[in-house]
């Protein structure tokens, strides 16, 4: 009998998988023959070294990172020139109705004045995506926004959901976390006297965490979008960045537009603006 629930099961996980597939169809997506979702952009870079996929599409910030060091992935892989899918800009985000968005907002103002924000910036060639805009001037918090903003400060420190990438944040050759928004995470912290801890994250699952209060702000190169607006507190945006495509180095006569890549398997991180670039939103279908 457990013989026969066991293989029950394996058909229908098959089934399961089948239909997953079917979902992502072409009729499905903005363009590409079928998507494969990954767990976070670094697997998306190394599924291309893999083969497993034939297009990458990810931020602009990760990838001309990667592109421009002496690794295994500028040796093989390359962004498709003269294509951007998406223009955006990255902000933090906090719980709804939360002051802490505000006293981020303070704290980025004030260190880009300073000039801090400048040199973590320069330090991983991102001076020129900085976007943060001094004139803003933050309206007092509200009573209700306190209320989350007290508790974190109650805490004696904010706890951070991130993701691996560089150059936002990574791990360097002694196991160290590092990266720009790493630095820029301890310097608000800094300026807002208080601590900071780091933990990683599903980005897929990041606004549950953030609501769970097992984190208190997204700090990731987060995209912000008018749904995410909706649903949590956005800083201002601190980055540009745009949504690339790469290929491999071998395939760079094949595709050149997103027309080329009809027939291709395309990747991007799960609940990415990525893959929102790739993959339409149901309401769309209908």
């Amino acid at each position: 009998m457990k013989r026969i629930l066991t293989v029950a099961l394996a058909v229908l996980m098959i089934a399961g998988c089948v239909m997953s597939f079917a979902s992502c169809s072409k009729q499905d997506l903005y363009f590409g023959k079928t998507f494969t979702p990954a767990d976070d952009q670094m697997s998306v870079l190394l599924s291309l070294n893999a083969k497993t996929i034939d297009v990458g599409v990810m931020d602009s910030v990760m990838a001309g990172y990667y592109m421009s060091q002496d690794t295994e992935f500028s040796n093989s892989l390359m962004i498709v020139e003269n294509l951007t899918l998406a223009t955006e800009q990255y902000g933090i985000a906090a719980r709804k109705g939360s002051a802490f968005a505000k006293a981020i907002n303070i704290a980025l103002i004030e260190l880009t004045k300073s000039g801090k924000v400048g040199e973590i910036a320069t330090k991983y060639g991102l001076q020129n995506e900085i976007c943060i805009d001094t004139t803003i001037t933050v309206e007092d918090p509200t009573e209700a926004e306190l209320v989350d903003f007290n508790y974190i400060m109650d805490q004696g420190k904010f706890i951070v959901g991130y993701t691996e990438f560089a150059p936002i944040a990574y791990k360097d050759n002694d196991g160290n976390l590092i990266g720009f928004d790493i630095e820029l995470a301890k310097a608000v912290a800094e300026y807002l006297q208080v601590n900071v801890e780091f933990k990683l994250i599903n980005w897929n699952t990041k606004e549950a965490e953030l609501e769970s209060k097992t984190i208190d702000c997204i700090w990731n190169g987060m995209t912000i979008t008018d749904e995410r607006k909706a649903q949590m507190e956005i800083t201002i945006p601190y980055m540009n960045n745009k949504q690339v495509a790469v290929i491999r180095k071998e395939d760079k006569d094949l595709y050149k537009t997103t027309e080329d890549m009809k027939k291709a398997i395309i990747g991007a991180e799960d609940g990415s603006a990525g893959m929102s670039c790739v993959v339409k939103e149901e309401e769309e279908e209908k």
